[in-house]
């Protein structure tokens, strides 16, 4: 695949799930054998294909447009979205003369048949609602029927041009029964529908590509006893290579020359860089902030980091609610049914000779089955999620996500950043002997009140706690030499106390710095604490300091964790730290620990989360949510079913994350209004297709015997109200009967 060419192509009226699944389907059909990847996001309209050398793309965007679909290819994998002008004023041109059609049919009915001229431009209204705003109708159903498919816009147009004609017919033979409002009513607030649907339908699988753009292309590597350029997909393993600042290690190597400091966000989550030497092993993904380095690479390209993040970014698929399935799928089946029921009642009444009956009920059958109501169900539903959300600053980026939400049975979270924040919080602190103790904590508190890093910040926060020191006090006592920070290893203070004129050094950091900084280290070497420090007094040690520390669980944490195991779902952490401390913190948060993985790298987190979810049972349609916040989990976020990311995360983070909260203690929140919407779908559905299976008999003329029937006035009044009553459930917290069959 290294020949391959990849190609993002945006897409033009896919309105359903079954479309792009369709679309994807035929296309694999007719051009498969020159096509090494192809999926469709719905959500952005976006294709991602991976073509054949030699392969004319032309091909396939003539394919899409033989399928009925506008198709153009983008340059970039990641590209602002226009807003489309043309779908806003076909949009409020359909809601201003829907609106005038209807007042001028309910309240001036005479008028229409008194004067020719509010008659005509009646018919012209309607005429332009019918058939130029509802014109993305006949065609999706033009090329639906051409590729032996059925969807919902069917049903749209047999109803809504069946009550047109039907007008029509009625004013020019003088019948005082129109029903161009109905008509008009009806592709409007499916326009309404589809553009709410259309607004909230953000960026998806396309913003995880960023992460792509860490991805070397060239490096330098030594062939022949020469440096020369060569693309990453050639290096083998045993090559020599050269890193300089700026650029991502490609494979993992082994440093055989230079020194740098790398950082392993991307790896590991960890936001402290590390400084390599001669010796160690740097991993691929990891990014060389300064300094240059040779390493000798470990592994073929094709077995690296970067090659797999790859892999799974082009196997990832475009997630689908399940209920909205569903409702394509019924709602296809129910197409076919009302179609069949309509004709077959017209036919009857026809045959027994009651012609007027046969029209009633043709059109009354189809007007009163019209999918208003099915178009309305869901956006209704996700809209009282988004409006509750929304106030609690709670951003919610794909409209689907309640659903996945309320039925996720395994929650999996990252450590850092997300369970526990970057303050450490320091124990205690530990003097191997009472040697000038005072003096030792003086110069702490200067040394680590020159730092930002977290230990030095609980180092300070504690001393200030438990000791009676100023620090501006202190700084006059003494006369600062030299103050130096290493990133990532530690801090050395040299000072000379003004009264005694003794000349102090202050060793502050892990044991490697601690020794590498020390003259005599016989005495010190056997300390292994992963943090201390060592004080001297003209260059020899004579105390030392141990710190015991831990990291700060954030707020909100155990809250929400509680509420997830109330529901009996499962919670998982995920995290590139090591097990020490890590289980100290589970440990806290009542986690088992066979639930509990440590030192994982982003593409390792992608296939655990994977793992996760061929775990589910595939009948119970269960889902899994990762929530993190750092750059490497945005591969996992967005393998996930739900990915929840946080206003301070890291910018591809957000992108590729579905929802973003403003601190872990909203999860429960979010968790609550989730099952609330969820209600409400599930109960829409009932709704929706429970009153439709009670009205349609009726317009048939079932229960003509009985001197009940149901004219087109009627039928349009029913169908009217099955969105009201719709509305007025969704707008309150009215769910009736539903709740008592669960």
């Amino acid at each position: 695949m290294s020949d391959s060419r990849e190609f993002v192509i945006k897409i033009k009226g896919l309105d359903c799930i079954s479309c792009a699944k369709n679309l994807k389907h035929s296309l694999q059909s007719k051009v498969g054998k020159n096509i090494n990847f192809i999926d469709i996001d719905f959500a952005t309209q976006k294709m991602f294909v991976i073509v054949n050398p030699g392969f004319d793309i032309s091909n396939i965007i003539r394919e899409i447009k033989k399928l009925g679909y506008q198709a153009e290819i983008q340059t970039e994998f990641v590209s602002s979205e226009k807003h489309n002008h043309w779908e806003i004023l076909n949009l409020i041109s359909s809601i201003v003369l829907s609106i005038f059609v209807f007042i001028t049919c309910m309240f001036f009915h005479s008028s229409i048949y008194s004067s020719k001229l509010i008659a005509y431009t009646v018919i012209f209204a309607t005429s332009f609602v019918q058939f130029v705003n509802g014109y993305r109708f006949y065609r999706s159903v033009f090329y639906s029927l051409k590729n032996m498919t059925l969807n919902m816009d069917l049903l749209i147009v047999i109803s809504t041009t069946t009550a047109y004609f039907y007008s029509l017919y009625a004013y020019f033979n003088n019948i005082h029964k129109l029903y161009f409002e109905t008509s008009c009513i009806i592709i409007s607030v499916l326009l309404i529908g589809r553009y709410i649907e259309n607004r909230y339908k953000k960026q998806g699988m396309y913003s995880v590509l960023n992460l792509l753009t860490y991805r070397p292309v060239k490096v330098n590597g030594l062939v022949d006893n020469h440096w020369t350029s060569m693309d990453v997909d050639q290096i083998k393993e045993g090559d020599i290579l050269e890193i300089v600042k700026g650029q991502s290690i490609p494979v993992d190597g082994q440093v055989v020359e230079g020194e740098g400091l790398v950082d392993l966000s991307l790896i590991f989550g960890e936001n402290q860089p590390k400084v390599v030497e001669k010796g160690e092993i740097v991993p691929a993904g990891s990014f060389l902030i300064d300094g240059t380095i040779k390493i000798k690479s470990l592994v073929d390209y094709n077995k690296s980091f970067w090659k797999g993040m790859e892999i799974t970014l082009y196997n990832l698929t475009s997630k689908a609610s399940n209920y909205q399935r569903f409702i394509d799928k019924l709602s296809g089946n129910f197409v076919i049914v009302i179609v069949f029921l309509a004709l077959g009642s017209f036919v009857y009444w026809y045959i027994s000779g009651n012609y007027q009956m046969a029209l009633n009920s043709l059109i009354s059958t189809l007007i009163i089955a019209c999918p208003c109501a099915i178009g309305l169900a869901s956006p209704l539903a996700i809209n009282k999620g988004m409006l509750e959300t929304s106030k609690k600053h709670i951003i919610i980026k794909d409209p689907y996500v309640f659903e996945k939400i309320s039925k996720a049975q395994k929650f999996v979270f990252d450590k850092t950043g997300t369970i526990t924040n970057k303050n450490l919080k320091i124990n205690s602190l530990e003097f191997v002997n009472q040697s000038e103790t005072n003096t030792f904590l003086e110069l702490l508190m200067i040394g680590v009140s020159k730092s930002n890093h977290p230990i030095s910040v609980g180092i300070k926060n504690y001393i200030l706690s438990m000791y009676n020191l100023d620090l501006d006090r202190l700084l006059t006592n003494y006369h600062i030499h030299e103050f130096k920070e290493v990133s990532s290893e530690g801090i050395i203070l040299k000072a000379k106390h003004k009264e005694n004129k003794q000349f102090y050094t202050l060793l502050l950091g892990n044991p490697m710095f601690i020794k590498k900084n020390l003259q005599n280290q016989k005495e010190y070497q056997t300390i292994s604490s992963s943090t201390y420090a060592i004080l001297l007094k003209d260059n020899d040690p004579i105390n030392t300091c141990i710190f015991s520390y831990r990291e700060e669980i954030n707020q909100g944490v155990m809250e929400a964790l509680k509420t997830i195991q109330k529901s009996n779902k499962e919670i998982y952490i995920l995290t590139g730290s090591s097990k020490e401390s890590t289980f100290e913190i589970t440990k806290q948060l009542s986690i088992e620990s066979d639930k509990v993985i440590c030192s994982v790298d982003s593409v390792s987190k992608v296939r655990i989360i994977e793992n996760l979810k061929n775990k589910q049972n595939s009948k119970s349609n269960e889902y899994v949510v990762f929530i993190g916040d750092g750059i490497n989990d945005s591969l996992a976020m967005t393998v996930a079913d739900v990915g929840i990311s946080f206003e301070y995360g890291s910018d591809i983070t957000q992108n590729s994350a579905k929802v973003i909260l403003k601190e872990i203690s909203q999860l429960k929140e979010l968790i609550k209004i989730s099952d609330e919407v969820f209600k409400k779908l599930r109960f829409n559905i009932f709704w929706v297709f429970g009153y439709n299976s009670f009205f349609v008999p009726l317009a048939m003329g079932m229960l003509v015997g009985f001197g009940i029937t149901v004219n087109p006035i009627l039928a349009a009044i029913i169908m009217v109200m099955s969105d009201f009553s719709l509305l007025f459930f969704n707008l309150t917290n009215i769910v009736p009967v539903y709740n008592k069959l669960e």
